[in-house]
């Protein structure tokens, strides 16, 4: 799908209070940036890219315009079935995560059969200086470690 597609198929699917409350909670986020596409509608569009393959071009042209295209980043990445391709991606966009819903969006389903891997990255993460991967870092670890 190509840019033009998706903007029109975001904006189809626009909720107006739903982006008026998304603006309120998510401060960091530029507010013409917001559409309003609610999250299982996000997820439907990332699962139909994914199954089509054809996602790498979307990956990247960075940064995104709109935040449900960050969003939609954030779930294509979490469903890469292939390590070393998610890790690569993740790591791409982590410096372009400006939000916290982003970043708790984005976790790869790969890292539960990857754990000593996640791990280690867990470590940088924290320790760097970049606002979201620290909170990455966190999230992952709270995420993987309840999960035990």
């Amino acid at each position: 799908m190509n840019k033009a597609d998706l903007h029109r198929k975001l904006y189809d699917l626009q909720d107006l209070k739903y982006r008026d409350m998304q603006i309120k909670i998510i401060p960091t986020v530029e507010p013409e940036s917001v559409i309003g596409v609610r999250t299982p509608e996000l997820k439907s569009i990332a699962k139909d890219i994914l199954k089509d393959g054809n996602y790498k071009g979307f990956l990247e042209e960075l940064p995104h315009r709109y935040f449900e295209e960050n969003q939609l980043h954030a779930f294509i990445i979490s469903g890469i079935k292939d390590l070393n391709e998610c890790m690569e991606d993740l790591e791409t966009f982590l410096p372009y995560v400006d939000n916290w819903a982003t970043c708790d969006q984005m976790s790869p389903k790969i890292f539960k059969k990857h754990k000593d891997v996640l791990f280690s990255h867990i470590k940088e993460w924290v320790e760097c200086d970049e606002t979201y991967n620290g909170r990455m870092g966190a999230k992952r670890l709270l995420d993987h470690v309840r999960a035990e």
